[in-house]
């Protein structure tokens, strides 16, 4: 058991893609932390939830990263799920860190997708809440909202310390690049690799390419993370690079990374939503003295050779075994398992 002044973190999502940067950062820097997977405590299930804390009621940190989601078509096919499974996670975590944890510091991943629709370039911190999101993700973004509105409500209420962090879409190793689920990175890595691997003459691209969008590199992320830890007091904190870069200059980036000499079809007949989209960077500059690369392309290098060696194991690979509830499961649905992943 730790003493109260040796830093313990309890990292919930630590399997899942950011989780594993976190877990190895973490890990190299020799801090203390416990992390679990589903099969250990499922955080939908209450009695799971106030076990991990419970176990974990010396913590100084929650590190707060689960949820149920995925990129492509995912949200606007499962919406009910993942305000089923997310809300349960998020309310379970919020309860149980005020009654087994409340000395620990509460540190949230959010979403940039939860921003207003209308808030296209250099969305700010102050109008998260202020207008609808996209119709696309109205229930996952819900679900990220209703978690900001939640630590609002404990940090109010129990007087608790806690902060929600809005980060640009992250690519890295262990992301998902199944193309039906993927981010914009993970799913354009994913077909250029597949591309040179499978000798295919061209690769496709959706849209003309001059859509605006922000990314951020894993491993920079956590560092970003571990940096403002010990900082944050209440704080809500958009973590990007303060600029969009196109969609045409990242595929240029992936394909010579990854070797491909075929053809970029820039598909102008597929969807690609809103055409610029990045949050505004001003609180993390002037308020913590960080500022994040615009350069990409030793990160993509890293992550397309990543992809590149695991590629037999990893082509074809889908995030979820099955996407939807059993629906022979005639039992009560609060005690069911479901699975919890971090993004």
């Amino acid at each position: 058991m730790n003493s109260k002044n040796t830093p313990h973190l309890l990292v919930t999502g630590g399997t899942g893609f950011v989780g594993h940067h976190l877990v190895e950062e973490l890990k190299c820097r020799r801090v203390s932390f416990f992390t679990f997977s589903r099969k250990d405590y499922d955080l939908t299930i209450w009695d799971q939830a106030r076990a991990v804390f419970e176990a974990n009621r010396h913590a100084t940190a929650i590190l707060h990263m689960a949820s149920w989601q995925a990129a492509g078509e995912f949200p606007a096919k499962h919406p009910a799920e993942q305000m089923f499974r997310n809300n349960l996670i998020h309310s379970h975590v919020l309860e149980a860190w005020r009654r087994f944890a409340p000395q620990a510091k509460l540190m949230a991943v959010g979403t940039s997708c939860a921003y207003p629709s209308s808030s296209c370039s250099f969305s700010k911190e102050e109008t998260f809440l202020e207008g609808p999101v996209h119709g696309s993700v109205y229930a996952y973004a819900f679900t990220k909202r209703l978690l900001y509105t939640g630590i609002l409500a404990y940090n109010d209420q129990f007087g608790l310390n806690g902060t929600y962090l809005i980060p640009a879409t992250m690519f890295g190793e262990y992301d998902d690049f199944h193309p039906d689920t993927a981010h914009v990175p993970g799913a354009l890595i994913g077909k250029f690799v597949r591309a040179v691997r499978e000798n295919l003459p061209e690769v496709e691209i959706w849209g003309d390419g001059s859509q605006l969008r922000d990314f951020v590199d894993v491993k920079e992320f956590v560092r970003v993370v571990l940096s403002v830890l010990d900082q944050c007091d209440r704080d809500v904190i958009n973590i990007g690079p303060g600029a969009g870069i196109s969609i045409r200059q990242l595929a240029e980036w992936i394909c010579e990374a990854s070797g491909f000499k075929g053809r970029l079809f820039f598909n102008t007949q597929r969807y690609v939503g809103i055409k610029e989209k990045f949050i505004d960077d001003t609180r993390l500059r002037e308020k913590f003295g960080l500022k994040l690369t615009t350069d990409l392309r030793p990160g993509i290098a890293r992550t397309v050779a990543w992809y590149s060696k695991n590629y037999d194991q990893l082509n074809g690979k889908r995030k979820f075994q099955s996407d939807q509830f059993d629906r022979s499961d005639r039992s009560d649905p609060i005690t069911q398992p479901a699975v919890a992943h971090a993004r």
